[in-house]
């Protein structure tokens, strides 16, 4: 929830500016006039008149995203589904229920993570949002995280071992934090996310890393 205090030169104007410049509807604020404002005596005295808006940018954003989402599905061609707007942490998830869910999530999830690229563009949901919006089906997102988890923690420790850093598979915010919590406590490596957007690798790195000699100039 964010307040606001706008100025116009009356109070429908102030309130028309900030909804243009938000591209919102009326539906999602409330308001209060703190001014009314005066026009003077031939404009001299003259006051804009003040608001104070109250938006609900949480409640903007899960809207928004289930609507667009809705409208990316129907034009691949999809029509039977449902979605389920949830919340974990300060991410927004999008579950979408069908019985075409194996298409929807596509081998490896490429099908999802094209969704969630498509869906991050439109909304301009990146890391530096505070708020995150993932797309999943039927909880396969969640179901996966331990599997993730696991395979990744055997991962770590293998590197520690072999000295040489593990590439993870490209994965979206709310699963890349899952795996970066859980190496923390694997010693003697660090991890890193690599890439653009929301869906990003992940580099295991071990302290112990072997580096790869630089070629001499007498090297063919």
């Amino acid at each position: 929830m964010r307040y606001f205090e706008i100025e116009g030169r009356t109070a429908d104007e102030a309130l028309n500016k900030f909804l243009a410049e938000k591209r919102i509807s009326k539906d999602f604020v409330e308001y209060e006039v703190v001014e009314q404002g005066s026009k003077g005596f031939l404009g001299i005295g003259s006051k804009p008149a003040l608001i104070k808006v109250k938006f609900d940018d949480g409640e903007f954003l899960k809207r928004k995203s289930k609507l667009l989402l809705s409208e990316l599905l129907e034009k691949a061609g999809f029509s039977d589904f449902s979605i389920e707007v949830k919340e974990q942490g300060s991410d927004i998830i999008l579950n979408i229920k069908s019985e075409d869910s194996s298409l929807l999530i596509g081998k490896t999830a490429q099908t999802l993570d094209s969704f969630q690229y498509i869906l991050d563009k439109m909304i301009k949901n990146d890391e530096r949002t505070e708020t995150g919006v993932v797309i999943d089906v039927e909880d396969y997102r969640l179901r996966t995280v331990k599997q993730f988890k696991e395979k990744a923690v055997r991962l770590a420790k293998n590197a520690v071992k072999t000295g040489k850093t593990v590439k993870l598979p490209p994965m979206v915010t709310m699963i890349r934090k899952e795996i970066h919590l859980s190496l923390k406590e694997v010693a003697g490596i660090t991890t890193k996310s690599k890439g653009e957007g929301n869906v990003k690798e992940i580099l295991i790195i071990p302290e112990n890393r072997v580096r790869r000699r630089p070629p001499r100039q007498n090297d063919n």
